[in-house]
Order: structure tokens, then sequence, then C-alpha cells
């Protein structure tokens, strides 16, 4: 192949290894020029070390496989400025989340009783009074539609007139847990009945008094699925059978401290 270069030259002149070429020639990220038809053997342009050099480059700073593509595709500086820019929002997006991760390891490491030390127990809750409002959406947008109820909630109690007597608190509503679709209704503990918002979804009435496995989830609330798993576990062992709406009361919450230091009451009513 006159004018072409094997795949081990190839391999050379990209500082790419040739077991990457080969992958690469499988994603469709780097073909051959030429392909013997008889031997089977790769070979390329010595112009395709340029894509190459591109190659090595994003992939050294951990741009996704099909963002690299796009971009070997576009050549235009414009779009490739626009996808760097994404590319780091992304990093940094992820960064901050290693960030707080270490802090809790941190955390952890200084107090090990979060993990070792779960005390579970059987409480009786009394009937309250709750300014509430049900949001329905998949679990990964709950963080953001719970914080727009919530704000929706003291507004409605401030401008009746009220105060919530306790912390806030969420009561999960359906038979199954789906990630994909959740029912919550978030709700405000109040002294006295306040008045009715149909229109903004604002609802007022009164929980029922139940008894309740109940223990403390210390940590983020992306950590809570342990909690539950805690009570299920301490209930088979116990014989006891669980019922419907588990409750949360954020007793510290991001008002207060970090994740780290976030407290939320885990209440799942008896059958």
């Amino acid at each position: 192949m006159r004018g072409m270069l094997s795949i081990g030259d190839f391999s050379r002149v990209s500082r790419l290894s040739v077991r990457t070429l080969r992958r690469y020639d499988q994603q469709g990220l780097l073909v051959p020029a030429v392909v013997d038809a008889t031997t089977n053997r790769r070979y390329y342009n010595a112009t395709q070390a340029a894509d190459a050099h591109v190659i090595r480059k994003l992939r050294a700073l951990d741009v996704p496989l099909e963002q690299v593509r796009a971009i070997i595709g576009d050549g235009d500086p414009a779009v490739l400025r626009a996808r760097l820019v994404e590319h780091r929002h992304r990093l940094t997006d992820e960064l901050a989340h290693r960030q707080g991760v270490l802090s809790e390891l941190d955390a952890l490491l200084d107090d090990l009783s979060p993990l070792t030390e779960r005390v579970l127990s059987i409480e009786g809750k009394p009937e309250i009074i709750v300014v509430s409002t049900r949001v329905q959406c998949s679990l990964t947008l709950l963080p953001a539609a719970s914080g727009a109820a919530f704000a929706r909630l003291y507004r409605h109690v401030a401008e009746s007139a009220g105060a919530p007597t306790a912390p806030a608190m969420a009561i999960y509503h359906g038979k199954n847990f789906d990630p994909a679709h959740i029912e919550v209704e978030l709700a405000l503990p109040v002294r006295a009945w306040l008045p009715v918002d149909r229109a903004s979804g604002v609802d007022v009435r009164a929980l029922p008094p139940v008894r309740a496995v109940t223990t403390l989830h210390q940590g983020p609330y992306d950590r809570i699925g342990t909690t539950y798993q805690a009570i299920g576990r301490w209930a088979q062992e116990h014989g006891l059978v669980l019922g419907d709406e588990p409750r949360e009361v954020y007793l510290v919450g991001p008002d207060r401290v970090g994740p780290t230091g976030w407290r939320t009451e885990v209440a799942w009513p008896l059958a």
C-alpha cells in the first residue's frame, strides 16, 4: 500500500497503541483509510494523524466517545468550544459531587456511629393537623419539586396568619416505590385549621395517629434508602408488618448545616 502507513507505523506516529486503534476502528471513531481484502490488514493516511492527535487529547480530558466522534465530524472551532464548555460544566458538577462524598466520608471516619449504632423503635405518633400539597415526579426531580412545594406551603401559612408548629415533613403514597414516578405529600404541621387553597393545590388535613417503626437518618437525602432498608430488616426480624405512607420529618436540614449534618426522622407505620 504505497503512501499508506501500516497500523504499526501509524501507532508510532499517532502515539496510540495498536489495540486502541483497533478498538477505535470497531467504534467507527478512527477508521483506516484502507483495509486489505486479502490480509485484512489496516492502513492509514498520514493525514489521519491529526485526527488521532485530537482524539488522544480529548480522551485524556475524559471527553465521552460520542462527544469525541461529534467533534471530529464537525471540525468547527465554535462547535468544538461549545462542546468543551459543556464538558467542563459536567466535570465541575461531578467534582462538586465527589467533594460532597469525600466530606461525608471524612465525617464517618471521625464518627462511625451512623453506620454501627442505628437505633430503631416502635413509637406512637399522635394526630396532627398539616397544611400540605402533593408532588408527582421522578426521584431525580424530587429535590427541586419539593423545594418549590415547601416554599408555596410556607407562603400560604404566613399569608393565613399561621405558623408551623414542628419541622417540615413528607408522606410517601403508593403501594410500591417506583423511582420513575413518586407521589409524595409535603406537609407543615400547624396548630389549627387554616384556609384551603385549591387553586394552588394546598390542602389542610389531619394526619391520623399511627404506631410506627422509627429511626434517625443522618446525612444527605440521597442516602436515605439505607435507612428504609434497615427498617425493613428490623421489622422482619421482629415479626412486624409494615403499612403504608412512611413519613420523613426533617429535623435538621439544608437551611442550617451542610449535608453531613442533616438529620431526618423516618417513621414507617405498622399495618
